[in-house]
């Protein structure tokens, strides 16, 4: 009689418990057709939601959501897909200029207060104050 050793990594969502099967691969090979599957993988802390459940926290005031990217995307988020702990919830936004490609990242009101002419179809295509100003003055 023979035996024959057959080694299976599931990789499992932390939310809804989902299993994706990885064959007999590492953990970081495991994380990585995970991740190309659409799933969250944090090495840091060994946690693991799939493309459902995605977990962001804004960068710029730490709240948090869960929901499916094109999800929290059509709520407001802007998720970097690559590193989802950059993203930023509704109330924040990362606007660069159009003109002199200053950045800036922060409430909605507080950009417009400051003198950002946000370009909501864009955020890229923004004015920053000084450029929003001398473009007011040529007119």
């Amino acid at each position: 009689m023979s035996y024959r050793e057959i080694h299976e990594l599931f990789v499992v969502c932390d939310e809804c418990h989902t299993s994706l099967s990885v064959d007999d691969a590492t953990y970081e090979d495991a994380d990585n057709e995970a991740a190309d599957h659409g799933w969250q993988c944090d090495e840091l802390q060994g946690r693991h939601y799939c493309s459902l459940h995605w977990h962001v926290e804004c960068h710029d005031c730490d709240i948090t959501d869960v929901g499916s990217p094109d999800e929290l995307e059509a709520a407001g988020w802007h998720i970097d897909r690559d590193y989802p702990w950059d993203s930023l919830c509704p109330n924040h936004l990362h606007l660069t200029c159009r003109e002199c490609r200053k950045w800036d990242v922060g409430p909605r009101h507080r950009l417009e207060y400051e003198g950002w002419q946000v370009n909501s179809a864009d955020f890229e295509k923004s004015l920053c104050p000084e450029c929003a100003k001398t473009k007011k003055d040529t007119k």
